[in-house]
């Protein structure tokens, strides 16, 4: 996991040959020319899913991915997050849904902290995850890269 301001995007580039691409939409992202919901970058090899968030229910549960990398970004508000290890969880929710790319668990982080604005989370498939345990008003992207 990577917690970071944007202004350092650079250094993490070259962990991936399409976080170039990610970050690119994000460094250029105006809420005025983007939908919000899914937008293809790279087909299905990278995408963003923006998401205005408010009045939401705070999330409690871990997320797990296989095939996907998240950036995830807040252009405003801040986004408590938890993560664990995924060796380390020991409570799923549910069986892997291969073809939605994730799996839900219900053990506690091990760590949380607040992502405010300007700030990203690079999250790799060991990385359990619960983004939105706060009900403060967002706007957030989320970059899926394939692996």
């Amino acid at each position: 996991m990577i917690l970071d301001h944007i202004n350092n995007y650079k250094k993490y580039q070259p962990l991936h040959p399409n976080f170039k691409l990610g970050f690119d939409f994000i460094k250029n992202f105006n809420p005025s020319n983007y939908k919000e919901g899914k937008n293809e970058i790279l087909g299905d090899e990278v995408f963003a899913l923006v998401a205005n968030l408010q009045e939401f229910e705070a999330n409690t549960k871990l997320e797990i991915h296989n095939k996907y990398i998240d950036i995830q970004f807040i252009v405003s508000g801040a986004d408590k997050m938890g993560w664990k290890n995924r060796l380390d969880c020991n409570f799923p929710e549910n069986e892997f849904d291969a073809e939605k790319d994730y799996q839900f668990y219900l053990d506690k982080p091990t760590t949380t902290f607040l992502v405010k604005e300007n700030h990203f989370t690079i999250f790799f498939p060991n990385d359990a995850h619960a983004p939105l345990m706060n009900t403060e008003n967002m706007l957030k992207i989320v970059i899926k890269i394939k692996v």
